[in-house]
């Protein structure tokens, strides 16, 4: 999805209404959880999450005992969370950067030493339509799985790195940022999602998959796959 810094969605300014959208993805929340994104403009926390909700961005899940909604993103919504600012590129750089992508899962899933596999990847969005030059973002769900379990040895992997991490959660999430860092490439177009893209759109094409990679390192016999 690509929508333009001067569109309005659901009474609000475009970058407004996607950073509320990500602020929900996939997780229940109050409505002052938005607090910090309105703060200095004239919405309000209710009325904002009220005006998104009747555009079909938004939905009330449920009232907890205390009286308070919870909000969370509809389809429509989780598509708006996705959606990029940037120019279009033609499909002629699309096709090279998918090209690369594969490349580099092929690459990524080929060393025994990386504590990661990936599963699948799947493309969807305007990439699909032939006619669409030229397109928005080239859009990816990633499912992948863990080939090291144990902690101490996640922990040394991550040290091995040398990175600095500011939370011990961005720590604990270095594998998984590393693959998702690797499969982009620092790319502006690529757009990765671990969100089960059916919640989305039903039309979509698996472009990799480790089962038909013959290069690739085989997974644990009990995988168990992330995402979808």
């Amino acid at each position: 999805m690509r929508v333009s810094r001067t569109d309005t969605i659901g009474g609000l300014p475009a970058e407004l209404a996607r950073a509320i959208a990500r602020k929900f993805r996939g997780r229940e929340m109050v409505a002052g959880v938005v607090a910090d994104l309105v703060e200095g403009t004239e919405f309000d926390c209710e009325a904002v999450l009220a005006g998104l909700e009747a555009a079909g961005y938004m939905e009330k899940v449920r009232v907890d005992n205390d009286g308070d909604v919870w909000w969370d993103t509809t389809i429509q919504g989780n598509a708006l969370a996705m959606a990029s600012f940037g120019k279009p590129i033609g499909r002629k750089t699309a096709d090279r950067l998918v090209s690369e992508l594969l490349d580099r899962a092929q690459t990524y899933n080929a060393d025994p030493n990386k504590p990661m596999f990936i599963n699948t990847l799947r493309v969807f969005g305007s990439y699909l339509s032939p006619e669409i030059d030229p397109i928005g973002d080239v859009d990816i769900e990633l499912t992948y799985g863990r080939r090291i379990t144990d902690q101490k040895a996640l922990s040394d992997y991550t040290r091995a790195s040398g990175r600095s991490f500011g939370t011990y959660f961005d720590q604990m999430l270095w594998p998984q940022t590393e693959l998702v860092q690797h499969l982009k490439k620092r790319s502006a177009f690529i757009n990765i999602t671990l969100e089960d893209i059916t919640r989305i759109t039903d039309r979509f094409e698996t472009i990799y998959s480790i089962d038909e990679d013959p290069q690739a390192v085989p997974p644990p016999a009990d995988r168990s796959v992330i995402g979808r």
